[in-house]
């Protein structure tokens, strides 16, 4: 036994750090859920789909406007479909917090295999692992709602390491689970094709090409074709680039043909402060390795360039694409740094390494001990839903509601449901959690909704508690 533990304890540091990892962040996902900070938008919606799918409607959501539509009307994210078995365990939302928090746990393990691979130092390994787990990229995914995307951190990574290990079935099947988590992913995956093309082997040559091909011909498919059909017009998220065109093909030509223009945006403050907060968790060292990093320069150019600012927050999902790139370019920089410079000890790099992820999991992550630190969840409990949980389960799966936003993902399971302020004159029940500083259109226009809602003779109140409000249509039993 002290053979084993000697032999393998970074691999045994590891894993009790990535139970410590998924542990916590089970548990403030959970809260998050239980205390009404997760919303309609995300997680509702996604578990809508995975619950319409596991009962025979396959992909299929509501809108806002109550109508039942593809989820190819928003994104293809596809891997909601391949999660829905997981609800014949457990039909809940938490059963995809919970997988995103185990998924990206797992993919310190990816990091600290391929460290192994490029600089056959365990230590160094361990020492990336842990920085994986404390990076606030990472972590900031992990408890937004739920994402589809937020899993595509760990498929990438081990896309990459069987990339380098020239385990090709492996790669290919982490790069169609990385390329169904969202539709851009496919640009990314288009990139590990080019590597292969300079091997030896025809065959592996050729499967390159095919990697590349499939990849941007899925992309261009789906964002051309397939996604604007569902929606009845071009992508939504083509508004955020109108400076730049008015279709895919228009906005990818003048991106790569307005270098002024990119590199005059990306010097904006703004910007610029979201480029530090993308590497400054490993002391910048990316910069180091750049040739690794283009693998991330899509989502990084579609971050930069949009004129939604919230794709340049690191509160999001929006890293989660870049974040493997970032380490992986790292890696590779801190093997050249051990090259260029034999002599330096191996502790000053980690010193170093160190360093820089602790300044910024306190200056901007989310942890307990944090600057800024959200634990909301823990320290500022909803008091009012031991009342709420039972009003909101015994609504039938048949009626449709509508719901303010923090609702919305305990309300998921049924067809029809709708986001205050759509569906308040459609809705069966209409219920306001009315404690929601980011409420729509503003906390006291859905103070007014409530007030006039009593006065509707086509809507009875059933329920008024501190912020809880629940009203039904005449007739509706509940």
């Amino acid at each position: 036994m002290k053979i084993i533990l000697k032999k393998y304890k970074h691999e045994i540091i590891l894993g009790i750090l990535i139970c410590i990892y998924i542990g916590y962040f089970t548990i403030a996902s959970f809260l998050r859920y239980d205390n009404f900070y997760a919303g309609r938008y995300d997680l509702g919606n996604m578990d809508q789909t995975v619950w319409n799918t596991i009962n025979g409607r396959i992909f299929q959501t509501s809108n806002d406007d109550g109508v039942i539509i593809s989820r190819l009307s928003f994104h293809a994210d596809f891997m909601l479909i391949l999660l829905s078995p997981f609800y014949l365990l457990w039909s809940n939302p938490k059963t995809l917090l919970l997988i995103q928090a185990v998924v990206l746990g797992l993919g310190a393990v990816f990091v600290f295999l391929i460290a192994k691979e490029i600089l056959k130092n365990k230590n160094f390994s361990l020492i990336f692992g842990f920085l994986f787990l404390i990076n606030p990229l990472v972590q900031f995914t992990n408890l937004y709602d739920f994402h589809a995307v937020t899993l595509a951190t760990t498929m990438l990574l081990a896309s990459f390491y069987y990339l380098i290990k020239k385990k090709y079935l492996l790669l290919v099947f982490f790069l169609i689970l990385s390329g169904i988590t969202k539709e851009q992913v496919w640009i990314i995956t288009s990139f590990f094709g080019f590597p292969l093309l300079f091997q030896r082997s025809k065959h592996v040559r050729l499967l390159g090409s095919g990697i590349t091909f499939f990849s941007l011909t899925i992309f261009f498919y789906l964002i051309s074709y397939v996604i604007p059909q569902n929606l009845g017009g071009q992508h939504f998220a083509l508004t955020y680039f109108t400076e730049f065109g008015n279709s895919p093909t228009q906005v990818i030509s003048n991106v790569i043909f307005s270098p002024q223009k990119i590199l005059f945006t990306f010097f904006e403050t703004s910007r610029l402060e979201y480029l530090k907060q993308l590497f400054i968790p490993i002391g910048f060292l990316s910069f180091l390795s750049p040739i690794s990093l283009i693998f991330a320069v899509p989502d990084v150019l579609i971050n930069l360039l949009s004129n939604n600012s919230h794709l340049r927050q690191i509160y999001y999902q929006y890293t989660a694409n870049i974040t493997p790139f970032i380490f992986i370019s790292s890696i590779f920089a801190t093997k050249k740094i051990t090259q260029w410079f034999p002599k330096i000890p191996q502790h000053y790099i980690i010193i170093y390494l160190l360093f820089f992820s602790l300044f910024s999991a306190y200056s901007f992550g989310p942890l307990p001990g944090a600057k800024n630190p959200n634990i909301d969840m823990f320290v500022k409990p909803y008091s009012n839903k031991k009342t709420v949980e039972p009003i909101l389960s015994q609504i039938p799966e048949k009626y449709s509601v509508a719901a303010t936003n923090n609702l919305g993902a305990h309300l998921s399971h049924r067809k029809i449901v709708y986001t205050i302020p759509a569906g308040i004159d459609k809705a069966d029940v209409i219920l306001f959690l009315l404690n929601d500083r980011s409420a729509q259109p503003s906390p006291d226009a859905q103070i007014k909704m409530t007030n006039d809602l009593k006065s509707d003779k086509n809507y009875v109140k059933v329920f008024e508690k501190d912020h809880f409000v629940v009203f039904k249509k005449q007739g509706i039993l509940l």
